[in-house]
């Protein structure tokens, strides 16, 4: 039998659809027609498409011809990274991120060095910042393309897009820079006119529009060799036909947040600390990652010792209430996580983190169940623990 949902603290992972953002997938699949018809059925499809890609493009400050529809930030990752180290290949062959990149940009990375190609990771601090001096020294002669998230996906810092892309700038300017806002846009402001980026991620999730909706914004000159090749969809840059529900939802998310962001922010805001004021009250409670004043909103992840990560969201699921154990993007049994490792936590924390994330339909009973689950969860899972005394 299904347990019941009493607190749902996972939006990261995947969202509750805002009612107008499913209302126009409804519309988009009632769609007979491709939005690359010639003929009157397809009409409407591309009048959908093209409306979504203005809405997205705005919410960044874009063109919204440089918009790239894509089937997640996942997808929209791997071609921002792939496909400007090759269409960029005389710049050269490396490329530079941070240790705590997400894991579709790590991956992506992993595998050039698997082909040859050189690749560094810069470290972080404590709160998981990137160094921006750090970066630039990693940025060399045949250095191509630098990847940098703008908020981390488990530990919700926020880095200071306009100092490292800086940095990298006054190191090689023809370098090119993938910003990852997967988690940020819709959150927290993002302008591509002024942060300098050549590319930037955007995901349905923080958009409340389906996991499965995501876009690339390429700046204009940048050049990008597509992921998925075959047809000319997306100005050549994706293959395919076009997720019309998913690019309406995209669309209608990005206007729907474009015009709240402040009271967005300030909400998660206050309903985090609410959280965390209750989380952390619990003895040999830590919070990973930035002060809370400094984070991005709706975002905590904790580490509690004497417990794994796992083994707390599983017990938390069992009474209804629904976390990641320490990122929505690993689950990977009884392995730490590497952004702590990174952040030179200990071994006693590194397992031990769950990561809880707010959304719109969060209520503040909810996080009061959840805290109040947690709190005798956490004393049950250490009264059982060999490691306890």
């Amino acid at each position: 039998m299904l347990k019941p949902v009493r607190a749902y603290l996972d939006h990261a992972s995947s969202t509750p659809l805002d009612a107008e953002v499913r209302e126009a997938v409804a519309a988009a699949l009632r769609c007979p027609g491709s939005p690359d018809a010639d003929h009157p059925a397809g009409a409407p499809a591309a009048a959908m498409l093209e409306r979504a890609r203005a809405q997205v493009a705005a919410l960044i400050g874009a063109d919204p011809e440089d918009v790239i529809f894509a089937s997640g930030a996942t997808e929209a990752r791997n071609l921002a990274v792939k496909g400007l180290l090759s269409a960029n290949r005389t710049l050269g062959p490396h490329a530079v991120a941070s240790s705590i990149e997400h894991p579709a940009v790590i991956a992506t990375l992993r595998s050039r060095m698997r082909d040859g190609d050189p690749v560094s990771f810069t470290g972080v601090d404590g709160f998981g910042r990137i160094d921006p001096c750090a970066l630039a020294d990693a940025v060399g002669p045949g250095t191509c393309v630098v990847s940098i998230h703008h908020a981390q996906h488990e530990v919700g810092t926020i880095q200071d897009l306009d100092t490292l892309i800086d940095a990298v700038r006054a190191r090689r300017d023809e370098v090119r820079v993938h910003v990852d806002a997967a988690e940020s846009a819709g959150i927290v402001p993002i302008d591509v006119t002024t942060i300098g980026a050549d590319a930037v991620t955007i995901s349905g999730t923080a958009l409340g529009a389906p996991a499965w909706s995501g876009a690339l914004w390429v700046r204009r000159g940048a050049r990008l060799h597509p992921l998925i090749e075959g047809g000319v969809q997306e100005a050549g840059k994706r293959a395919g036909p076009i997720d019309l529900a998913g690019a309406v939802a995209l669309g209608v998310g990005a206007s729907r947040t474009g015009g709240m962001l402040t009271q967005r922010a300030a909400e998660r805001g206050r309903q985090t600390r609410l959280l965390a004021e209750r989380i952390l009250a619990v003895p040999e409670v830590r919070l990973n990652g930035p002060p809370l004043v400094d984070r991005l909103p709706g975002h905590l992840q904790v580490s509690v010792r004497g417990v794994t990560g796992e083994s707390l969201a599983l017990a938390l699921g069992t009474r209804g209430v629904c976390v990641s154990p320490g990122s929505t993007c690993t689950a990977d049994a009884g392995k730490a996580s590497p952004t702590l490792e990174a952040m030179g936590c200990d071994a006693a924390w590194t397992h031990a983190a769950i990561l809880m994330t707010l959304g719109d339909t969060t209520t503040d009973a909810e996080l009061v169940v959840a805290a109040d689950v947690f709190e005798s969860v956490v004393a049950e899972l250490r009264a059982m623990s060999p490691l306890n005394p």
